[in-house]
């Protein structure tokens, strides 16, 4: 839009707002112009705005600018610039400069009308409040605390190089410094102490500055706090000090959520003194990273609730290195992995992992490198990679009483043999770990995921069972015809493949995640096998069959059903009977 374009969207805005934007004489680099103009608000208060246009507007929105920023306003910046914090609400109209620009300067108002002392105030502070105290803060520090669980109470943190981790013990901080920001603990390593306090429901957020005084913060901890922390606090106030560093770090119980903001404290007494009478004392503003399990999760989605579930994972290949992945990444910290393989190349391009985990002439297990990768991606990850001398799932299995210590088990193998003992096992022994399976059909047509012992009315191998003839057979839902061999080799039988590609194996892992998460928090009452079906041009131009079921079902493109009871199973009818 030109500049005679924008001023005559600004003429609108002044006619039927009742304005006076004027252009101004000065425009910064990152604008095309910028207009001035006095408003009133509600309160009868002038306050003078800056409207700045880039030159994609109206395809992006004018900026308002506050000229006074010496006081603070709720959703207004360091700079003076609004957050139209609810933008996606303004419908860009290209052919429509002008109502776009009434739009935002209409809600740039509703924002500056909100009361200072109203509850609504105080609910769009916090709404705002960490980029606020990002903008005033000089130092930073990472906290790992669960917050929920804090009254009051005292932490380490432990700083290297600049950065400060405050943590439940000296031990948690400093292997977060090492393991996830890879720092050395070394002679300039030091030690801090951390006193967390938490506000008590109900009150206002601390009057907001750029700059506070150790008075105003004492005031507000003493004013704001239940009976016990402030009887806490008030021994902290107690101590006599001369030299004496402490950062302080609060509890903000708002609408949204926790709010965690803290301050570094430098007392400097020219004899020793209480903290409460200390005159000199350096505020720093602390700007509080929060890195705890819960607020991680909660920001992602995950469920907290799976933190404490054991899951032991049966092969990461291509389907089961996602399946890890997905599950580090909705909360679940304790995961067994084992597998006997090792990484190579030919993995690569259908594989979690990339052709940075491989090392010339030295090439690992996918286990060990799994583990490393999601220990390094997620914080609270705690993975087996399971490396015994035999990491054959045939050794492991032997004993039996393993697979008790489970909440779930997931085989990613691809193995029908060696799922349907697993199966057998949790049957025979009455071991009632649920079993989650999951595999890819050949050329991208569709994968599968099937859940047994959740309920005793049928199981895995019912799948596997004529119902005609009570035989062993293939897998009753497969998406192929029988009779057909699919694996090629490039190089010689000892890298033969089934072809399909990564997106394929993400697909199954998805699902498979989905269904693993359902189970854990208990939400999945009954055996179930869940066919997703893809597209099958590509395998029938091989010269390929597809099965009846894929040609009655694939139009659904998702399946998904009870395991229904095959009479003559010979495991999971023989447990009924027994």
């Amino acid at each position: 839009m030109s500049l005679e374009e924008i001023a005559d969207v600004v003429n609108k805005l002044n006619l039927k707002r009742n304005v006076n934007f004027e252009l101004c004489d000065t425009t910064r680099p990152e604008y095309l112009c910028e207009y001035s103009g006095l408003v009133v608000l509600a309160t009868n208060e002038n306050i003078y705005l800056r409207i700045a246009f880039s030159k994609y507007f109206p395809l992006s929105f004018p900026e308002i600018y506050v000229d006074d920023t010496s006081v603070f306003r709720a959703h207004v910046g360091s700079s003076g610039k609004l957050c139209l914090f609810d933008s996606s609400a303004i419908l860009v109209k290209q052919n429509m400069g002008d109502q776009v620009l009434i739009d935002c300067f209409d809600q740039a108002l509703t924002i500056l009308n909100i009361v200072p002392s109203s509850k609504k105030y105080n609910d769009e502070v916090c709404r705002e409040f960490d980029s606020y105290w990002l903008a005033v803060s000089t130092k930073r520090a990472y906290s790992c605390l669960n917050t929920g669980d804090i009254q009051f109470g005292e932490y380490p943190m432990v700083i290297s190089k600049g950065v400060s981790v405050v943590a439940n013990t000296k031990n948690e901080a400093e292997a977060i410094l090492q393991n996830n920001f890879e720092l050395t603990i070394n002679q300039d390593t030091f030690e801090r102490v951390c006193i967390v306090v938490r506000i008590r429901d109900s009150s206002s957020m601390i009057p907001l500055a750029k700059q506070f005084k150790w008075s105003t913060i004492r005031r507000y901890i003493t004013e704001n706090t239940s009976s016990s922390v402030k009887r806490q606090f008030r021994k902290f106030l107690n101590k006599q000090v001369k030299h004496f560093v402490r950062y302080l770090l609060l509890i903000y119980p708002a609408k949204d959520g926790e709010i965690l903001f803290g301050f570094r404290l430098e007392f400097n007494n020219s004899r020793f003194s209480k903290i409460e009478n200390s005159l000199t004392c350096k505020v720093e503003n602390t700007f509080c990273e929060r890195i705890d399990y819960n607020y991680l999760l909660s920001r992602g989605g995950a469920a907290s609730s799976l933190k404490n579930k054991n899951v032991l994972l049966l092969g990461c290949g291509s389907v089961g290195g996602y399946i890890a992945n997905n599950l580090c990444q909705v909360g679940i910290t304790n995961l067994d992995i084992l597998d006997e393989d090792i990484f190579q190349p030919e993995n690569v391009h259908r594989h979690l992992l990339g052709f940075d985990s491989l090392k010339p002439n030295q090439y690992k297990y996918k286990s060990d490198l799994v583990k490393k990768e999601l220990e390094s991606k997620f914080l609270y990850a705690d993975i087996d990679s399971m490396n015994f001398s035999d990491r054959s799932v045939q050794a492991f299995i032997q004993e039996t009483h393993r697979l008790a210590h489970y909440d779930l088990i997931i085989s990613a193998l691809g193995e029908p043999t060696l799922n349907l003992e697993i199966n057998k096992i949790l049957a025979s022994y009455n071991i009632d770990t649920p079993f989650l399976c999951c595999f890819n059909e050949p050329y991208g047509i569709g994968g599968h995921v099937i859940i047994s012992n959740i309920d005793k009315h049928s199981c895995m191998q019912c799948l596997y069972t004529d119902p005609i003839s009570s035989e062993l057979v293939p897998f009753r839902g497969s998406l192929v015809a029988p009779d057909q061999i699919f694996k090629k080799n490039l190089s010689g039988c000892s890298s033969s493949f089934v072809p399909y590609s990564c997106l394929d194996s993400q697909q199954t892992a998805i699902s498979a995640s989905r269904k693993s998460i359902e189970i854990l928090t208990g939400k999945l009452m009954n055996n179930q096998i869940i066919t997703w079906f893809g597209n099958a041009d590509e395998f029938l131009a091989k010269g390929f069959a597809v099965s009846e079921f894929y040609i009655n079902n694939h139009q659904k493109q998702y399946f998904e059903s009870v395991i229904h009871t095959s009479k003559d199973c010979p495991v999971c009818t023989k447990t009924l009977e027994g």
